[in-house]
């Protein structure tokens, strides 16, 4: 028998029980079977700020020893310009002291891309 659909209701099917959780379809609260049911909301938000956060700190890391990595390479070659020709006696206080600083930030930023890597 086709049920009559134009009053609005519409006939419970074998699918219409199942989801409301009837105990004796194959897939209600009693079945052994393994629930294929959707993940609720509170733990897809738990996973996707996991993933997001751990995404951002991985390209937030490698960014930022990207930086550090320029900044040595611009500290130590300032250092290496500064210090070198000071050693050898053609330089001035001036281009010794610019030198040593750019050899502080060198290493410092060596020092942190060392920290970051081991981490």
């Amino acid at each position: 028998m086709v049920p009559d659909r134009s009053d609005g209701s519409r006939a419970r099917t074998e699918t219409d029980e199942r989801a409301a959780g009837d105990p004796t379809s194959p897939a209600g609260e009693n079945s052994t079977e393994p629930s294929t049911g959707t993940i609720d909301d509170d733990t897809y938000d738990l996973v996707y700020r996991a993933a997001r956060e751990a995404i951002w700190d991985v390209l937030g890391t490698a960014t930022l020893i990207l930086f550090y990595l320029a900044l040595a390479a611009i500290g130590l070659s300032v250092a290496v310009g500064g210090i070198g020709p000071f050693l050898r006696g053609s330089a001035s206080y001036t281009a010794l002291t610019l030198g040593v600083l750019a050899l502080v930030v060198g290493v410092f930023a060596v020092v942190r891309v060392y920290r970051l890597v081991t981490e």
